[in-house]
């Protein structure tokens, strides 16, 4: 009887050191788990001054696209096509700078807008920006002027946005970023092409 009791311990306890070694491997299974969830999240929360810098200033470069449009939209004579582009742009644009001002609070970074560099003597700096000669040459120009002004203008500013997206994707970390960098130069060189045929037919 004892013999049995003693077997029947001894059975009992192998049993609990099974559980509990399962339970072990589980919780642990969970936790490699959880780690490798947050290890694949963890590169969004990644960034570097390449990151920064290139959400300011596109963040600034994106706020002129749409003051540009936001000009040409508030005019009339307008080509119907060149209407239809603008509104194009702020829909896209618009969205992006929430984006960059987002990922900038969230990087502890105080969102301010950088400085591009100076003008190439053309009007436009190295990153396409319009000076301020510039926007107000398209606030004065009318009708068909104003068409064509705005998409030789904002041909040179896409152009700028793509130079400044490739830019960011040699040095780049940020996954959110090199996202947005990668549809800026896919979606603004596409744009690029359409304004160089719109602004032929004009």
């Amino acid at each position: 009887m004892r013999k049995n009791t003693t077997i029947k311990a001894l059975t009992t306890a192998a049993a609990a050191a099974l559980v509990v070694t399962g339970c072990s491997n589980g919780a642990g299974g969970s936790h490699d788990g959880h780690d490798a969830t947050s290890t694949s999240s963890k590169p969004s929360a990644q960034f570097n001054d390449a990151d920064v810098q290139y959400a300011k200033g596109m963040t600034m470069h994106h706020e002129q696209a749409v003051e540009m449009s936001d000009i040409i939209l508030e005019k009339s004579g307008i080509d119907p096509d060149v209407v239809k582009l603008a509104k194009q742009i702020k829909k896209a644009q618009g969205p992006e700078i929430k984006e960059m001002q987002s990922w900038l609070k969230d990087w502890g970074q105080d969102g301010s807008t950088m400085d591009h560099g100076g003008s190439d003597g053309m009007g436009m700096d190295h990153d396409g920006m319009l000076s301020p000669k510039d926007l107000t040459k398209l606030k004065d120009a009318n009708g068909e002027q104003a068409s064509k002004l705005f998409l030789d203008q904002m041909i040179e500013h896409h152009r700028g946005a793509v130079k400044m997206a490739k830019e960011h994707r040699k040095d780049g970390k940020n996954s959110d970023a090199m996202q947005l960098s990668a549809d800026v130069i896919r979606d603004q060189n596409a744009e690029i092409k359409e304004m160089r045929e719109l602004r032929a037919s004009l």
